[in-house]
């Protein structure tokens, strides 16, 4: 099974996003989730952003604006997504199913 890297180093569990996609459209979520961290006064670089759904390009520049580095969904991402996170050095998985998955972008976090 892919681990992401540096995360099996920290001694400390990994933190994730969740969505709920049945409650509200991908990117509301998406916004209230990361603007209730920072309230909260969580740094967010350390973060994986899991989703169920299709990741856009919605969510990837919203990702990248709270800086977090790993976006994983078990759907495919949109062609436009995917060149935004190459661009952006981000890394995004998508069509994660048991021990399979597809790395877009950003390989050199996951080994």
């Amino acid at each position: 099974m892919p681990m992401i890297k540096g995360l099996e180093a920290t001694g400390k569990p990994a933190a994730f996003v969740f969505f709920d996609f049945m409650e509200l459209p991908a990117r509301l979520e998406c916004v209230k989730d990361v603007g209730e961290a920072y309230l909260r006064g969580r740094a967010l670089d350390d973060l994986i952003l899991l989703s169920s759904d299709r990741v856009s390009i919605e969510i990837v520049v919203k990702a990248a604006k709270a800086e977090i580095p790993i976006l994983i969904s078990r759907s495919a991402p949109t062609d436009l997504a995917v060149g935004l996170a190459e661009k952006l050095s981000l890394t995004l998985v998508g069509f994660v199913r048991g021990k399979r998955l597809n790395i877009y972008s950003g390989a050199e976090r996951v080994q």
